[in-house]
């Protein structure tokens, strides 16, 4: 038998193509009968697997390694990362003998047949039965790879949840999950939220939130032609959602060494320019200018070619911001013109192909049709509104100045116990579903009740649930009233402040003010991942901020206290500011600037109204 060294040495030799790879698996295989608990040489079988793409088998070596060696983080994270990524190929390898004998090989002996058959042979109809058995065993390969990538992604934030006291270990957990390339916001945000309740000013997570909250910001529900409540269309950069717009730059802002990341200084500008401030765009560009210049000193040549492109990409960008919204425009109408240009030359790559040429000279006269129609549409954008509009525009500031009213209210708001039995009109089945959901975690039902300001402004019933967190650190309530459906976590803490996770996103364009940690999320979202985020919101909350404590979520009476504290604090928050540019932004009206002003107007003269009779 061979040393573990001579092994190594064979290893070496089969990456360099200096022995056969076959026989170099032959021989750890052999080894590994001998020695079943020996890591390294699993570790040796991972390496030449993954080397050869046979990521089925590296991932099931990873799982005996495991097995061997639980403490070991980096095989973990790889074991789940590729877990995540090859669920399906798992899928087919676990499934390939029931598929393979609903599927039977009729060339048994390997011989190509075809040119033997008869010209006339008619060919066998398929068997119903049997395409049925192929079409459900597919079905259930599909839900086990679903069921795959569901445990991966549990299994990180298990491991965040017990690893994030040691940063270098949540560092690794948040590498691993963005090299798995896992698109889950929420899960991604609750991750770093539990490393930075364990480090409450370490840069790097302060950093990782940064990122999280940009991408947000042009992500929606669904891409429909209608913008969604709190969003607004930019001519170039497209659909953003404004109050993440704004959080995502306020986060940028509090990373401390913010001037030595050009990344997200660009980042940073790229979402002013959506706000149309092309002044502080270009301030913030000329900074990562500075900071990609000071990196060039220290690189060596192969990351140069790199920052020097970024240099200058940021340096034009800066120039044009300088210019204002029309040097923008025109940069980008450039930069369109050679993309156009170079649809112009695609064809001449396919030379004698004419199959090929044929084949997309459609699309691409098609796609040079809509860039042109859109570049055309852009180009005579007016910079202000004409009279008609501008009328249009103040009696649109007039009728959201009116309804916004309804956000100042002094009225106490009552929280009625009920039981399923007082409710005159058919329960939802939404509650059931809901039901069925919550019944599988750890939080307990409290009561039904209804929000009577709810009932009094629907003027129907508003049925709801409330559940509790068993820690009492927050309450979930679940509320249907009539099509309208909203579930909330609710958390008070002893400085008055609140905070709320809620299914809102694209829902609204109102905020609470300072005092209101609000984040929504998609009606979409699964409920058990807006009640893990929630959590991590109040734990990274709670070790930010030294002395301030959690008051306990127990009863209807603390869910009549939040909603009473939360009227109050819009109440002032209202008062005090009138409407705010996130608020205005995410109304999604043409010629913003200038309604802006009309609104703010409107809701001034209004909010001077009620200050004078509210003393």
């Amino acid at each position: 038998m061979m040393t573990i060294e001579q092994i190594r040495e064979q290893v070496e030799k089969t990456f360099r193509d200096e022995a056969d790879f076959d026989d170099t698996m032959e021989l750890l295989a052999a080894h590994s009968v001998a020695n079943p608990g020996d890591a390294e040489l699993l570790r040796m079988r991972i390496a030449l697997f993954d080397a050869a793409y046979d990521h089925v088998a590296a991932w099931k070596d990873r799982k005996t390694l495991l097995a061997l060696q639980p403490e070991d983080l980096d095989n973990q994270l790889a074991m789940l990362s590729r877990q995540h990524r090859s669920a399906h190929w798992i899928a087919d390898d676990a499934f390939a003998e029931r598929m393979q004998a609903l599927s039977p090989d009729d060339d048994s002996d390997g011989s190509d047949d075809e040119g033997d058959s008869d010209e006339g042979e008619e060919i066998e109809p398929a068997d119903p039965e049997r395409e049925a058995a192929l079409t459900a065993l597919q079905e259930e390969a599909d839900a086990y790879a679903d069921v795959l990538q569901n445990e991966a992604i549990d299994g990180f934030l298990q491991m965040m949840a017990v690893h994030a006291p040691d940063a270098s270990s949540a560092s690794k957990i948040l590498a691993a999950w963005a090299d798995t390339s896992i698109w889950n916001p929420w899960q991604h945000y609750t991750l770093i939220l539990q490393a930075l309740a364990a480090h409450p000013h370490e840069v790097a997570l302060k950093k990782e939130t940064a990122r999280l909250l940009v991408s947000l910001c042009d992500t929606s529900e669904e891409d429909s032609v209608k913008t969604p409540i709190g969003y607004f269309e930019h001519m170039i950069a497209g659909r953003y959602h404004a109050a993440s717009v704004y959080h995502a730059i306020a986060a940028i802002d509090e990373v401390d060494d913010l001037d030595t990341d050009p990344v997200l200084l660009t980042s940073k500008a790229q979402l002013l320019k959506t706000l149309d401030d092309y002044p502080a765009a270009a301030s913030c560009l000329r900074q990562a200018g500075i900071a990609y210049a000071a990196a060039l000193q220290s690189a060596d040549q192969e990351q140069r070619e790199d920052l020097q492109s970024n240099l200058s990409e940021v340096l034009r960008d800066a120039a044009a911001c300088e210019g204002g919204r029309e040097a923008v425009h025109a940069a980008h109408f450039a930069e369109l013109d050679s993309s156009m240009a170079r649809l112009d030359d695609l064809p001449n790559t396919f030379m004698g192909k004419d199959d090929v040429v044929n084949t997309m000279a459609g699309p691409l006269a098609e796609l040079k049709s809509s860039l042109a129609e859109w570049q055309v549409a852009s180009n005579n954008q007016p910079v202000g509104p004409t009279e008609e509009e501008m009328l249009e525009l103040k009696n649109i500031a007039t009728k959201i100045a009116n309804s916004s009213m309804s956000l100042v209210s002094w009225d106490q708001i009552d929280i009625l116990p009920m039981e399923l039995a007082d409710f005159a009109e058919e329960m939802p089945p939404w509650f059931d579903e809901m039901v069925a959901v919550l019944s599988k975690t750890s939080l307990q039902f409290l009561s039904w009740f209804q929000n009577m300001s709810n009932v009094a402004a629907l003027k129907r019933e508003a049925p709801g649930q409330c559940w509790l967190s068993p820690s009492h650190d927050f309450a979930l309530t679940i509320e249907a009233a009539g099509r309208a459906r909203l579930k909330r976590c609710l958390s008070m803490f002893n400085d008055g402040s609140l905070m709320l996770t809620a299914d809102s996103r694209g829902s609204t364009y109102y905020v609470s003010g300072p005092h209101v940690h609000s984040f929504g999320v998609f009606k979409s979202t699964p409920l058990n991942d807006m009640l893990a985020l929630h959590h991590a919101r109040v734990q990274a909350h709670l070790a930010g901020r030294p002395g301030i404590s959690i008051k306990p979520m127990d009863s209807l009476d603390n869910i009549e206290e939040f909603e009473n504290l939360l009227r109050s604090h819009s109440r002032e928050f209202r008062l005090a500011n009138g409407m705010t540019d996130p608020e205005i932004r995410g109304m999604n009206v043409k010629f913003n600037d200038f309604f802006a002003i009309e609104l703010k107007r409107e809701v001034a003269d209004r909010i001077a109204v009620l200050k004078a009779t509210h003393p």
